[in-house]
C-alpha cells in the first residue's frame, strides 16, 4: 500500500531537528553571531580581517536531522577574510589568523583545529552543553564575479571558486518550487546516515539531486514517490552529468577520475561528489536499488503491516509513521 504524506510527515517529524530542541542551539547560534558581528563593528584595522560572516549548511537550509549518536546537529560558520592578497597562496596562515580570531572571542572555549589530509586544515567549536558543533569554513572574496569567493577545500590540498550566497539562494528556490523539498531531503540524508554512507556521499549532493529531479521531471506531489524517484534515479545504470545554465564555468570534459559529477549551482567546475570513488558510488547505487525495490514492493503489499516492514528494512528499525 502507498503511504500518505501525513503518514510520512510523522516520521520526518521524529528525525528533524525537535520544537522543543530549537531554542537551545538558536540561543548559542544567536550568542556567536552577536560576538562576531560585535568584534567586527569593533575592528577598525586595515589589514587581515574578518569582513562579514554566513550562518550556512543544513541549520540554514531548514534541512537538519535530530542530533543521533555520531551525528551532531551541525552549523557551517562562514567567515570572509580579506586585507591580504597572499591568503590564497598560503592555507596556513588564513587558518592560524581564524583560530586566533576565534579564540579572541571565546577566550574560555576550545577552539579545536584538527590536522587534515595535506596543509588544508579543519575548524570546528564544540559547545559541550548541547552538542553543537560549528565548523568554520573560511573564504577569501573576489573582486569578481560577484559575491564569489576562494575557498579551501575540506581535507585536501585544493580550492573552489563558488558562491556561498549563491548556494544558500539555490537551496531558497528549491525550497519554494516544492513544498515538499526538506522532508524529502531529510528522509534521504536519514537514510544515507543509515545505511554508513556518509561522508562519500554527502548532504550537499544529495540536496543537488533531489531539486534536479525536480527542475527536470517536475515536482511530484507525493512524499513517497519523490523518495522513490529518488533511488530510482541513483540507482540507474545510466547516471547523467549534472550542471546548471546559470552557474559559471563548464563541467570538465570528460570528468577524469570521477565516476559522478553534480556541478556546485553556482560553478559548473566544481563537484559536489568529487569525494565519492568509484567503489563508494558502487555502493551507494548498490543501497539504493535495495532501497528502490523494497518500497516499490511495499507499495504491492495490502497491509499497512507489511508496508512498514518494507520501509524499515531501507530506514532502520526506528521507522514508524504513527503520530
Amino acid at each position: 500500500m502507498e503511504l500518505t504524506n501525513t503518514q510520512l510527515k510523522n516520521f520526518i517529524d521524529r528525525i528533524r531537528l525537535s520544537p522543543d530542541a530549537m531554542p537551545k542551539y538558536r540561543t548559542q547560534i544567536t550568542n556567536l553571531r552577536d560576538k562576531l558581528q560585535a568584534k567586527i563593528d569593533a575592528d577598525e584595522s586595515t589589514g587581515l580581517k574578518v569582513t562579514r560572516f554566513i550562518i550556512a549548511g543544513s541549520w540554514k537550509k531548514h534541512t537538519v536531522l535530530r542530533s543521533k549518536g555520531e551525528h551532531p546537529v551541525d552549523v557551517d560558520l562562514v567567515l570572509f577574510v580579506g586585507g591580504d592578497e597572499s591568503l590564497q597562496a598560503d592555507v596556513n596562515k588564513l587558518h592560524d589568523f581564524v583560530v586566533q580570531y576565534l579564540r579572541e572571542i571565546y577566550p574560555t572555549k576550545e577552539v579545536g583545529d584538527v590536522e587534515a589530509e595535506g596543509k588544508t586544515k579543519a575548524i570546528r567549536i564544540i559547545f559541550k552543553a548541547s552538542g553543537l558543533e560549528v565548523d568554520i569554513v573560511p573564504v577569501v572574496p573576489l573582486p569578481k564575479p560577484a559575491t564569489y569567493v576562494w575557498q579551501p577545500e575540506r581535507g585536501g590540498s585544493g580550492h573552489y571558486i563558488t558562491s556561498v550566497d549563491g548556494q544558500l539562494n539555490h537551496a531558497a528556490a528549491a525550497r519554494k518550487r516544492n513544498p515538499l523539498y526538506t522532508s524529502v531531503v531529510r528522509a534521504l540524508k536519514y537514510w544515507r546516515n543509515h545505511q554508513e554512507l556518509k561522508p562519500e556521499l554527502t548532504s550537499f549532493a544529495i540536496e543537488l539531486m533531489v531539486d534536479y529531479l525536480d527542475a527536470t521531471y517536475g515536482v511530484k506531489a507525493s512524499t513517497e514517490e519523490s523518495i522513490i524517484r529518488f533511488f530510482g534515479f541513483v540507482s540507474s545504470r545510466l547516471f547523467p552529468t549534472i550542471s546548471f545554465p546559470n552557474a559559471i564555468n563548464q563541467v570538465r570534459t570528460p570528468p577524469y577520475g570521477h565516476p559522478v559529477w553534480i556541478a556546485d549551482p553556482t560553478n559548473n567546475e566544481n563537484n559536489a561528489g568529487n569525494k565519492v570513488t568509484t567503489s563508494s558510488w558502487a555502493e551507494v547505487k548498490g543501497k539504493a536499488l535495495e532501497a528502490f525495490e523494497a518500497l516499490n514492493y511495499a507499495q504491492a503489499k495490502a497491509d499497512t503491516g507489511g508496508t512498514v516492514a518494507e520501509w524499515k528494512e531501507v530506514f532502520g528499525p526506528s521507522f514508524s509513521i504513527d503520530a
